[in-house]
């Protein structure tokens, strides 16, 4: 019990500290060139925005303005500071500006207050805290075969029944292992079993692919729970039709719309007797007698309300027909699929009790929201993640508190600093700890390297989908050494911070990138990843005027749990030119001996994110000088 209190303390500390970080950034701004992206569901439209905000990730809704015309909106994403916004209704194909105010604390405050509760119940929700944190304890009795599709590897079928039997459950999936589909697969198993479920993730869109791998579970192996039974709480990120029917809010409008319904007859019966009142009224103020018809009418209505159980009760009735109790609608449901800060955030939540809780991209979920989501896990608790790739983030300086907001829950556990160290844990714990050994997504040669250089060999590669042959070359990646034009880096004048140009670098990506579309790949099917936000911005510029459109270029974190068919990865450094000489210096996102184990877990989600064939575009030269014998240098290396 003390090391929960400590905990719990811990992050009470640490979210404080960040409430008043993000309390000194803007609450307000002005958003430029919104461009539409796509309807959202029922009559919602989506426009995405620049903004230099990154507190605006913090906003639960915003009030935007456009002229007379004003909303209430609801962000979707924030990544590269592109923000997409959820429109009630459709503003037309651009939006040229939009004045917008949030909350920036609102997330922190709420999910704050939900930790502070926690210290307040020291039985049920200090043990569902200490399972999380110390899962070797007790199992649950399982008395079903599990069900599957027949295509689950051994791994997976082994972590669905783990799921099953234990209290607490740690999945490791590295990319293309089937993370996705498997965790659908334990949801529908629980669902047959009849236990109630929540799933969350960190994106509305991640929620959404699971949701729809759970319900494609659900149709294999012959799980039937009534539609009205799932909900998809929040706002849908994927144009899915298939998604509408399960959307919370238009549920309840559903219910609304029923309860109208129902409501019509006493509405009408109650609107009659009101008419009939006013005419007898009126031939009284008139001094006259009602006449028989007015008389019998009134006596007509006023027996079939008395049959109804009287006056009161049938306006009783209609109370309760035209109200809808949001928080009992959703204790109803059996399925429940939201993010992390919607359980964390919304009052709905506030002591439903689930029997299993899933989390997806759990490695990338902050101790504070984990801590939150066990708090409604009765029976079991599922993690899934990857530990290699990228961690929570976090804006506070205070190195204590951003310490404990950018640990993941998988070295918390095992107190692992190292990738051995997290091997070692699972090694030692295969009771309640799952590691997917078999990628079906990456070609098995630029596998084979990932596998090496991140997971100790133990990656294997199965049999890949049917892959089309237009590739660029005879191999899965491909190292662009540049060294040999003598490329050198260069600081933006003027500007505050570090904004590396390396203009030969942008000439290679060019010059690149025309010639994948001189070979019929559409630029749709290209992703462009650079280690800092600022060479984003210059080469969406660059590519944009020499007339290449539809590249997406953005950082490592812009493409964590995303893929293209054909990744680019700039590794933009390079000798800098400095009073007549060239000073060679390593930077933080690529040296492991100032950003320790984030190195290897942004590499390997860039080196991850490709379908068919991934790019490297390095000055050797500079890499060999600086990273040598780092982790940089020694992949690269390996693939040179």
């Amino acid at each position: 019990m003390p090391e929960i209190k400590k905990l719990i303390q811990n992050a009470i500390s640490a979210l404080e500290a960040e409430i008043e970080t993000v309390r000194e950034k803007p609450s307000t701004d002005i958003l430029f060139n919104g461009e539409r992206v796509k309807g959202g569901p029922a009559d919602m439209v989506d426009y995405r925005f620049e903004s230099h905000q990154p507190a605006i990730r913090f906003a639960e809704e915003i009030k935007a303005r456009s002229g007379e015309k004003s909303w209430l909106v609801h962000p979707l994403s924030f990544e590269d500071n592109v923000v997409t916004l959820r429109f009630p209704e459709d503003a037309g194909n651009r939006i040229d500006e939009l004045q917008v105010e949030w909350e920036n604390d609102f997330i922190l405050k709420r999910t704050l207050s939900r930790i502070m509760s926690l210290q307040e119940n020291e039985n049920g929700e200090f043990k569902r805290l200490e399972r999380l944190f110390d899962p070797a304890g007790e199992t649950v009795p399982a008395t079903k075969e599990i069900a599957e599709d027949g295509l689950r590897n051994e791994a997976q079928r082994e972590a669905i029944d783990m799921a099953m039997s234990r209290r607490t459950v740690f999945i490791w999936g590295p990319p293309g292992t089937g993370k996705t589909a498997t965790l659908g697969y334990i949801i529908a198993n629980y669902l047959k079993q009849g236990k109630k479920v929540l799933f969350a993730s960190n994106t509305n869109r991640a929620v959404d692919v699971g949701l729809l791998s759970a319900l494609d579970a659900m149709q294999q192996i012959g799980c039937q729970v009534p539609q009205h039974r799932i909900t998809r709480f929040g706002d849908a990120a994927l144009n899915a039709e298939k998604l509408d029917v399960y959307l919370f809010d238009v549920q309840l409008e559903q219910i609304r719309d029923r309860k109208k319904q129902e409501a019509g007859e006493w509405i009408s019966l109650m609107s009659n007797r009101e008419q009939a009142l006013r005419k007898v009224e009126k031939r009284l103020r008139d001094g006259k007698q009602p006449t028989s018809n007015q008389e019998l009418e009134l006596k007509l209505i006023n027996q079939k309300i008395k049959d109804a159980g009287g006056l009161e009760v049938l306006e009783d009735k209609l109370d309760e027909l035209n109200q809808v109790n949001d928080r009992a609608e959703l204790w109803k449901k059996q399925f429940v699929a939201t993010t992390l800060a919607k359980v964390c955030t919304s009052d709905l939540f506030h002591d439903i009790e689930f029997d299993a809780v899933v989390v997806d991209e759990g490695s990338m979920a902050s101790l504070p929201y984990l801590m939150v989501l066990a708090s409604h896990a009765k029976w079991h608790m599922v993690v899934v993640g990857d530990p290699m790739q990228l961690p929570p983030i976090a804006l506070t300086a205070d190195t204590e508190a951003r310490d404990f907001l950018e640990k993941d829950i998988f070295t918390t556990v095992s107190a692992a600093d190292k990738g051995e160290e997290l091997f070692r844990w699972h090694d030692d714990h295969p009771e309640f700890t799952a590691f997917f050994d078999t990628q079906y997504r990456l070609e098995s040669s630029l596998a084979d390297v990932i596998s090496t250089v991140f997971y100790e060999g133990r990656l294997k590669t199965g049999k890949l989908e049917n892959r089309s042959l237009d590739r660029l070359s005879d191999r899965a990646f491909h190292l662009v050494d540049t060294s040999k034009y003598g490329p050198y880096l260069e600081q933006k004048s003027g500007e505050r911070g570090f904004k590396p140009v390396n203009m030969v670098h942008q000439e290679v990506i060019e010059r690149l990138v025309k010639n994948m579309e001189g070979k019929g790949i559409f630029m749709e099917q290209v992703g462009i990843i650079v280690p800092f936000r600022s060479v984003v911005y210059d080469l969406r510029n660059r590519l944009y005027e020499a007339g290449v459109r539809n590249v997406e270029v953005g950082t490592i974190h812009t493409f964590q749990g995303r893929e293209k068919e054909y990744i680019i990865f700039d590794t933009v450094m390079s000798g800098e030119k400095q009073r007549g000489g060239v000073r060679h210096y390593s930077v933080r996102p690529l040296d492991e001996e100032k950003n320790g184990l984030s190195v290897p877990r942004l590499l390997n989600v860039a080196f991850s994110r490709s379908r068919k064939e991934l790019i490297v575009i390095a000055d050797m030269g500079h890499i060999r000088k600086v990273y040598g014998n780092k982790f940089l240098g020694r992949l690269l290396g390996r693939i040179s």
